[in-house]
């Protein structure tokens, strides 16, 4: 049986009491501390995609290297996040993350160093993209399994909608401070201040408690992860929602790694607009997710899911033609909220259905979804080389919500979650 901390039972004594949208900022404070770590991680990493993109635009003046810039960060994910989970389900996850954190801090500050004195190179980018992966898959992986186990189950929603809208709020905060500071004081001091976000992340995480998982014994890691997947496969709910967090995953978040092009040579909004482009994003993310915070009496959860995904496509397939910046600050907007509006969504229902003993193994099947992106991102920055990235980027929109409706049909229990 898991053990919760004192904060998480002081929550759910208290969760009725404290009926709010922050309610669980205000009753756990070691939720809190996570939060705040996750929020100060998030940011420096999307000051870091944002940097590097930057850089990879002006050292190779190419699409498709920037699509291979998406590739290096996001296979991590597929190679250590299956195979870490039984991990997961054994060791202190508060001393995981911040030897994450830590690792996560030495990888900016070379960075930063590295493009200080000019030595940047294209290849340096994707080593370091490919390493700081790495740490991510792991982190984000241990983060997602802490939540359960710092909050009550009542309010679980809450805590995974305001841990998303953390998140998504660092989608203003990171690109609005990156771009300023890029065209302030170059990309090596963008770095620098991303260190310095990193650097208050691993503090916060130390002020966690020890977060060790049960003792009983357990059968060989091998054999822990074959189980993972056999649970996953006999329950169609599970496979549908993760084949929902892949779709969009691979065939529509890629456009975001395309942004700089828009500034620069579509919309001609230089460094900072780029910083505008991902902040309306971003503001539409945050109103996404605390959509869903606040919303845990909405029903018919799984339908919601469907058509939220569908209309996603169609929103980025305007975004795609706009050539008009307010059109595209809007359906930025829109995109960002429907895109993560479906995701903390889809997120609370894994929590929901699977039990704490499973749980690591399961969600890291879920975070195996995000390091799909790249494997759209290539094709995309190929296709964007050869026919223009507002055709490729469409026809990726158009992709998933095709693929959405044909999963709908194909897996009906999803349409009857709750």
């Amino acid at each position: 049986m898991r053990r919760v901390p004192a904060s998480a039972e002081h929550a759910a004594n208290t969760t009725k009491r404290g009926a709010g949208l922050l309610r669980m900022l205000r009753l756990s404070q070691a939720y809190r501390a996570l939060w705040l770590s996750t929020v100060f991680t998030q940011i420096a990493q999307w000051m870091l995609q944002v940097s590097l993109g930057w850089l990879m635009l002006n050292l190779t003046d190419s699409a498709f290297w920037i699509g291979l810039n998406g590739l290096a960060s996001g296979v991590p994910f597929l190679l250590v996040a299956l195979p870490v989970s039984p991990l997961l389900d054994r060791v202190d996850r508060r001393a995981l993350l911040i030897a994450c954190q830590a690792s996560a801090l030495i990888i900016s500050l070379g960075l930063a160093v590295v493009t200080q004195f000019g030595a940047m190179r294209p290849w340096i980018i994707l080593l370091g993209a490919f390493l700081n992966g790495l740490v991510l898959a792991v982190n984000n992986t241990a983060r997602q399994i802490v939540v359960p186990a710092l909050v009550p189950r009542s309010g679980l929603q809450n805590a995974i909608g305001l841990l998303s809208a953390g998140q998504n709020a660092t989608r203003i905060v990171g690109p609005s401070l990156a771009g300023p500071l890029i065209a302030v004081l170059g990309s090596a001091g963008a770095l620098f201040v991303q260190a310095g976000c990193l650097t208050v992340a691993l503090v916060n995480t130390m002020q966690l408690p020890p977060l060790r998982p049960d003792a009983a014994a357990r059968s060989a890691l091998l054999d822990d992860l074959v189980e993972g997947v056999r649970y996953v496969l006999r329950h169609d709910s599970i496979i549908g929602l993760l084949v929902l967090a892949a779709v969009p995953t691979v065939f529509v978040f890629p456009y975001l790694q395309f942004l700089p092009i828009y500034a620069r040579d579509l919309l001609h909004l230089g460094a900072r607009g780029l910083g505008w482009l991902y902040a309306a994003g971003g503001v539409g993310a945050l109103a996404g997710s605390l959509f869903v915070a606040g919303a845990e009496r909405v029903e018919r959860k799984g339908w919601f899911i469907l058509v939220t995904t569908v209309v996603y496509g169609g929103v980025i397939i305007l975004f795609a033609y706009s050539h008009w910046t307010l059109l595209s600050l809007c359906c930025l907007f829109w995109g960002g909220f429907l895109g993560s509006a479906y995701m903390a969504l889809n997120n609370t229902l894994l929590h929901l259905n699977v039990t704490d003993a499973i749980r690591g193994r399961v969600m890291s099947l879920y975070m195996m979804t995000w390091g799909l992106s790249p494997l759209g991102a290539l094709p995309m920055g190929y296709l964007g080389a050869h026919l223009g990235v507002p055709h490729a980027i469409a026809l990726g929109a158009l992709l998933s919500s095709t693929v959405t409706v044909l999963v709908a049909v194909a897996i009906p229990s999803l349409r009857t979650l709750r």
